[in-house]
C-alpha cells in the first residue's frame, strides 16, 4: 500500500485591509475606509458609462440595473446620515425641496 502525505499547508497569511473591486483609483495612494474604497471604484467603473450607452441596444435592461446601482448607493446614504438622507441630496443639481418625508424617497427607486 502506497501512502501519500501531504506536506503541512502553509500559515494563513495575515488580515489585509478590505480591497475594493478596483485597485487603480485615481487617489490610491490614500487609504480609504471600505465604503469610500468601493464608491472610488464605482466611480472609476462608470465613467465611460455615458459613452458607451450610445452603443446599447436594450434601454429597459440598462434602466434596471441603473435604478438597482442606485438603490444600492441609496441605501449607503440612509446609512450614512442615520436614515435622515434624501436621494435628492445625491443628485449633481438638487431638485427644489419637497415636503415629501425621506420614505418616500424609498417608493421612487424600486429595489
Amino acid at each position: 500500500m502506497l501512502w501519500f502525505t501531504t506536506p503541512n499547508p502553509p500559515a494563513p497569511a495575515p488580515a489585509q485591509p478590505h480591497q475594493p473591486a478596483c485597485t487603480d483609483l485615481d487617489a490610491a495612494a490614500r487609504p480609504h475606509t471600505p465604503p469610500i474604497a468601493e464608491m472610488l471604484a464605482l466611480y472609476r467603473h462608470t465613467r465611460p458609462i455615458g459613452t458607451l450607452a450610445g452603443q446599447e441596444q436594450s434601454a429597459e435592461e440598462y434602466r434596471r440595473i441603473a435604478r438597482s446601482v442606485i438603490h444600492h448607493i441609496y441605501e449607503g446614504w440612509q446609512q450614512q446620515t442615520g436614515g435622515r438622507g434624501s436621494i435628492d441630496d445625491l443628485l449633481l443639481v438638487p431638485r427644489a425641496p419637497t415636503t415629501a418625508p425621506p420614505q418616500a424617497d424609498r417608493a421612487r427607486i424600486p429595489h
